[in-house]
């Protein structure tokens, strides 16, 4: 079975207290169905912030509170990268609460619906080259989480890849300033609207890719970068620059 939990925030004050969670190491994901879990239970954590960045993380079940949810490890990178973002982001004084969810998970006996990802500390450097050339999108991602970022790249050339998955990658804070600069390096990518926007918001891009990424914006995102809306200061000013122009 494998397990996953989602995490989706309205407001950057919601994700500001869960970080002081995070800081002791742990997070507790409010969710009902804990079915199948046990401790130490690998399972994969995506948290989608207000601005639409995306962060994936494999976290492992560290506590099950029947009726409350279940508390996963969070590692100090993540947690450290969450903190960066809720002090770039800019609250919107809208939207509800963060919605808690799990996904991902196979129901006790049924079969699965797509080959088991495969657990890459147990592949050879070689073999999960191949995965990230040849792999369907879990394995992929797989190869996405593995925190040998040589092999991130390698994703990039996969022909399965599609649109969809390289927005995914552009929005998550987490993929290298190195794989943002890659996607950039595909005109028939950066040159597309939202693959654009999220490279100008995402605080890892190289800061003259998310300037240049500007030129590809639609102007009501411009408008809003300009005001600060949840973008580093190099791209809020740029923004300002292409709005008085």
């Amino acid at each position: 079975m494998e397990v996953g939990f989602r995490i989706t925030y309205e407001r950057f004050s919601d994700l500001h207290d869960d970080t002081l969670q995070m800081a002791k190491g742990g997070l507790l994901v409010r969710v009902s169905d804990v079915a199948g879990l046990e401790l130490d239970t690998p399972a994969t954590l995506e948290l989608v912030l207000p601005d639409g960045a995306r962060f994936e993380s494999a976290v492992r079940v560290i506590q099950i509170l029947t009726g409350f949810g279940v508390a996963v490890t969070i590692d100090s990178v993540l947690a450290g990268e969450l903190r960066n973002a809720v002090a770039a982001g800019r609250e919107s004084g809208t939207g509800g609460p963060a919605r808690h969810e799990r996904v991902r998970a196979a129901a006790p006996g049924s079969p699965p619906s797509a080959p088991a990802v495969p657990q890459t500390d147990k592949l050879t450097h070689a073999a999960k080259i191949q995965l990230a050339l040849h792999g369907n999108r879990d394995q992929r991602n797989a190869i996405l989480r593995d925190t040998n970022r040589t092999l991130h790249p390698y994703v990039l050339k996969n022909p399965q890849i599609t649109i969809e998955d390289v927005l995914a990658i552009v929005k998550n804070a987490l993929s290298s300033p190195d794989l943002l600069k890659q996607v950039a390096e595909r005109r028939e990518w950066f040159q597309r609207p939202q693959i654009a926007q999220a490279l100008a918001r995402n605080p890892k891009t190289p800061p003259e890719v998310a300037v240049r990424a500007l030129d590809y914006v639609p102007i009501d995102a411009i408008r809003q970068m300009a005001k600060g809306g949840g973008v580093l200061p190099h791209v809020a000013q740029a923004a300002r620059k292409k709005v008085i122009k």
